[in-house]
Order: C-alpha cells, then sequence, then structure tokens
C-alpha cells in the first residue's frame, strides 16, 4: 500500500515497510519518536524514495505548524501508520462517551 502526503511543498509517498527496508532502517529497540522516526523513515524508504527515506531527513520536518494546521510531522506520522496496518486510536470527533460500569 502506497500513500502520497503534501509536506511543506513537497509530495512525500509512504509505503508498508518490507524486511529488506528493516534492514536498512533499524526499528528494534527503539520506543517513543525514536520509533516513530525510523517507521516513517522505513515508509519513505519502502516507497523508493532513498534521498527522505532517512532518519536524518525525517528529523528535518517541522513538528508544529506555527499557523495553526496540521503538524507535517504528524501527517506523516499518520500516513506511516495507515500504509502499515497500524489502528487510528484516537476518538472520533463527537463520538459517544462509552458508559460507565453500573454500580454493584
Amino acid at each position: 500500500m502506497k500513500k502520497p502526503v503534501l509536506i511543506e511543498g513537497q509530495e512525500v509517498t509512504l509505503a508498508t515497510i518490507t524486511v529488506g527496508d528493516l534492514e536498512t532502517v533499524d526499528l528494534s529497540a527503539k520506543t517513543g519518536r525514536k520509533f516513530n522516526i525510523a517507521m516513517i523513515a522505513a515508509s519513505i524508504l519502502a516507497a523508493g524514495d532513498q534521498e527522505r527515506g532517512t532518519e536524518a531527513w525525517v528529523r528535518t520536518v517541522h513538528a508544529f505548524d506555527p499557523e495553526g494546521g496540521d503538524a507535517p510531522f504528524q501527517l506523516l506520522l499518520e500516513a506511516a501508520n495507515e500504509v502499515n496496518g497500524f489502528k487510528k486510536l484516537v476518538a472520533e470527533k463527537n463520538a459517544p462517551v462509552p458508559a460507565a460500569p453500573a454500580a454493584g
């Protein structure tokens, strides 16, 4: 699966990570932000973009959008999660709140 994302005026394509991509960008023993950076880099590399498919390039992407739009890093992370089959855990806007369990 592939997904193009517009990041700071550049189209960046992410794709499902292959075993070969994992030999180039190591995700093991990484947690939190370091894992996310590596996963984004591996997903870009999987799409065939060797220039931007590096952790060094991902670290140059803005973490926030000063104009209040979508943060470039967050857009890349969401696309990487989507093409690699990770489910979105954030509740939908205006979704009903689950009922509390009945008192016993």
